[in-house]
């Protein structure tokens, strides 16, 4: 990666190239040391499918904050992955450290957010906890059935 000047910037999603994340998320990486030299931040758009389920995993060094902009999501949190939903306009804050999963809660909508890290790499200190992705993936059929998202 070569070195950016840090300098003021508007970067615009849709000229930014989509990638898969390592947890299976489409991400559109906007802000990040790469297109402007951040060195404490950076946020990307979040695209999930419906029916969606992020593979769990935890940032090992940097606190998230997700910004539902379309859709319903929930966020499954802890070795319990107890559920938190989100909708248009909510803010869901995750500390370091702690296992989460993201879930589209619709079946045939997209979910659109936009996710801000501590990390100006963006995902360079992710890592995945397999443990709990069949757990993370029945916990989501249950939440679609109780909250009859479409």
């Amino acid at each position: 990666m070569k070195d950016v000047t840090k300098t003021v910037r508007v970067v615009a999603a849709a000229e930014r190239a989509e990638t898969i994340g390592p947890h299976g998320q489409h991400l559109v990486p906007c802000i990040t040391k790469e297109t402007c030299g951040a060195e404490g931040i950076s946020a990307a758009m979040v695209n999930m499918a419906p029916g969606k389920v992020a593979k769990a995993h935890y940032h090992a060094h940097s606190e998230t904050i997700v910004v539902c902009l379309r859709g319903r999501a929930a966020t499954l949190i802890g070795p319990e992955l107890t559920p938190h939903v989100h909708g248009p306009g909510e803010f869901l804050y995750v500390p370091e450290g702690v296992v989460h999963v993201a879930v589209n809660l619709s079946d045939t909508e997209d979910l659109v957010a936009v996710d801000i890290r501590t990390d100006p790499l963006f995902s360079d200190d992710l890592v995945l906890v397999p443990e709990y992705d069949s757990a993370a993936a029945d916990i989501a059929v249950r939440l679609r059935r109780e909250l009859a998202v479409t």
